[in-house]
Parts: structure tokens; C-alpha cells; sequence
């Protein structure tokens, strides 16, 4: 039998009952207080269920951050709670640090390489030697993707084992997720010339970078430029 049937017939029991119960101390009930019991034991016989969906900026604490859809599923009966189940389903993962920083897991920090000046150890890269398609392949439409064999962006998303699934160059990160790499001024570089490198070409000679700085869009730049490298990962491993 479902738990909110039985709550519904135990409901029903004490109402048929409850009139015959001694009151301690022995006062008896006022008529008003009577009437407003009455009203809100017809109300507790529902029960209720409550579902909330919302997509959440969330810090596993293991150098990871996830972007998950979480739905929870509130149950109450005569206004108690009786309980709450959370089921959490990630998009995807952002690395928390940047590629050269190395994570502590006791401070959950980016800070056990290099000092404040240097973003502690961030390293910058090429998102490609040459400012050309040499880093790219079509794909069966005949699109033009970056090659993660050849462009040294890419590949330093590719080599990366952390939490031991597939890591890829981002491919963008949206304000919720830029507020969070934001808060860290001391780990993220956020200057007017700090840019991440995306994961799509512009034309032929240029690739889109974007800032940290969430009030700020995506530019270009060439190719053969140096910037920082921020890695996504998927769970199935598929980008």
C-alpha cells in the first residue's frame, strides 16, 4: 500500500477518534479550539508533493566544477515535512583551474604552484604555431574543427587526467559560470588582455577567446597567440 494512503486512513482514524481522548489536565476544549482542529485535520489528509527543477553552478571540491540540471522532490503531510530526495544530473564539467595551476584538495584552491604574480603557475598556449588551418579537420559536412592532435591548446585538455574522464579545450563558458572563476582574483587572470582561448576558429588565421570577466563577450585573436586554456569535460566523454 503507498505511504500516502495509509497517512490518508490514519487520518481518518484519529478524526473518528480523537473526541474520545482525555485532554491532560483535565480542560476541556473550547468550541473554537475544536473548529480549527476540525479544519486543519481535513487539510492533512493530502499529502503533498512538491518538484523542483533548477540548473546549478556546483563545486565538487575535487578540482571540478559541474554544471548540473537538479530536480528535487519535497513530500509533506499536516504541514511536516516527511522528506526530500535530490537527484543531481551533470551537463558537463569546467575544470576549476587553469591549465599550469595545480589543485590543493585540503584548501580546494588552484594555489600549489607559483605565487599570486604569477596566477600561481597558469600557463598560456598557441591555439596553433601557425596562423592557418593547419590545425584543424572537416568533419563529414565539411565544417573546419580544431584538431586536438595537432593544436597545443587543445592537447593540453587532452593529456589532462584530472578526476580521470575526457577533458577538451572549452568551448565557452556562460555568466553563471564566469562568476565563479570571478570571485578568485588572486587565481584567475582578469585583465583587459587575460584571454581563454574557445574552441572555434574564426576565419582562417584567427580563434575566438574569450575574458573571465562575465560583463565582457567573446573577441579574436591570432591563432599563433599565447593565452590561458580552461578544459571541459563531459561524463559520457563525448564533447
Amino acid at each position: 500500500m503507498k505511504p500516502l494512503l495509509i497517512l490518508c486512513i490514519l487520518s481518518l482514524i484519529l478524526v473518528s477518534h480523537c473526541e474520545n481522548i482525555p485532554i491532560i489536565g483535565g480542560k476541556k476544549k473550547s468550541s473554537a479550539l475544536k473548529n480549527f482542529n476540525e479544519r486543519t485535520l481535513l487539510v492533512c489528509w493530502i499529502g503533498r508533493y512538491t518538484i523542483i527543477k533548477e540548473t546549478k553552478i556546483i563545486d565538487n571540491k575535487d578540482g571540478t566544477i559541474a554544471l548540473a540540471d537538479v530536480t528535487t522532490q519535497v513530500t509533506d503531510y499536516c504541514f511536516l515535512p516527511l522528506g526530500k530526495t535530490q537527484s543531481i544530473n551533470a551537463k558537463y564539467y569546467i575544470k576549476k583551474c587553469i591549465q599550469g595551476q595545480v589543485y590543493r584538495q585540503a584548501q580546494n584552491d588552484c594555489k600549489g604552484t607559483g605565487t599570486a604574480a604569477n596566477y600561481y603557475g597558469a600557463q598560456k598556449y598557441q591555439w596553433c604555431s601557425t596562423n592557418d588551418r593547419s590545425c584543424e579537420k572537416l568533419d563529414s559536412s565539411g565544417n573546419y574543427l580544431i584538431d586536438d592532435t595537432k593544436s597545443p591548446a587543445a592537447l593540453a585538455c587532452k593529456n589532462d587526467k584530472t578526476i580521470g574522464i575526457t577533458w577538451s579545450l572549452v568551448p565557452g563558458v556562460n555568466s553563471s559560470e564566469k562568476f565563479q572563476f570571478f570571485q578568485r582574483p588572486e587565481e584567475i587572470p582578469l585583465g583587459s588582455n587575460d584571454f581563454f582561448w574557445g574552441d572555434k576558429a574564426f576565419d582562417s588565421s584567427t580563434a575566438l577567446v574569450a575574458f573571465m570577466d562575465p560583463s565582457k563577450t567573446f573577441q579574436k585573436a591570432n591563432k599563433s597567440d599565447f593565452n590561458y586554456v580552461l578544459c571541459a569535460g563531459y561524463p559520457n566523454g563525448v564533447l
